[in-house]
C-alpha cells in the first residue's frame, strides 16, 4: 500500500510521519507499505526542520537527509491513500485532484473517526514537537490496526505511548 502524507511545508508533521511509520512498518516487518510526504506550499529541497530532526532521532528515525516536496497531482494519484494534517490541506488535495476523494482524510480523522487537525508545531520548543510527535505516533499506531486487523494484538503490543 502506497501513502501519502501531506502538510504545509514537509519538513515537520508530514515528514514526521513519514519517518516514523517507516520505523514502525520496520520493527514489525511490515514490508508492504510505501510512504512518502509532501507539502501544499512546500520550498522544494528544504529541509527538515531542527524540532523535527531532533524528536525523530529520540525516536529512532533520521529526518537529516529528508528534502521537502510540493505535492503534485501526480503524488496524489499514485497513492493508494492520501492523509492530511489538517482539513486545510484535505481541502487543497481535494482541489487539486477532486477524484481522491474517497482516499484523502486527515490523519485523525482516518485513526479516530474525528475529523480534527494536527497542529503544526514550527517554531515550538522540544515539547511542542513531542507533542505533536506523540499525536501522530498514536494515530498511526490506530491506522497500522486498520490496515493490518490481523495482527492488531500484535501491533497494540508493540505500541507503548510516550511516558510523561
Amino acid at each position: 500500500m502506497n501513502l501519502l502524507f501531506v502538510c504545509t511545508g514537509n519538513t515537520c508533521r508530514s515528514a514526521m510521519a513519514e519517518e516514523l511509520l517507516r520505523c514502525m512498518a520496520e520493527a514489525l516487518e511490515i514490508r508492504d507499505l510505501e510512504a512518502r510526504s509532501a507539502g501544499t506550499d512546500a520550498d522544494e529541497g528544504l529541509p527538515a526542520s531542527y524540532g523535527a530532526c531532533a524528536v525523530m532521532a529520540e525516536r529512532g528515525g533520521d529526518l537529516f537527509n529528508h528534502s521537502a516536496r510540493q505535492l503534485t497531482r501526480a503524488m496524489i494519484e499514485d497513492a493508494d491513500l492520501v492523509l492530511t494534517m489538517s482539513r486545510s490541506h484535505k481541502a487543497r488535495v481535494l482541489a487539486l485532484c477532486p477524484e481522491a476523494a474517497d482516499k484523502t482524510h486527515t490523519l485523525l480523522g482516518y485513526a479516530t473517526g474525528r475529523d480534527e487537525d494536527i497542529e503544526d508545531p514550527f517554531g515550538g520548543d522540544a515539547n511542542v514537537y513531542l507533542q505533536t510527535l506523540d499525536q501522530i505516533e498514536l494515530a498511526l499506531a490506530v491506522l497500522l490496526i486498520r490496515l493490518y486487523p490481523q495482527r492488531a494484538e500484535e501491533i497494540r503490543a508493540a505500541y507503548t505511548p510516550a511516558q510523561e
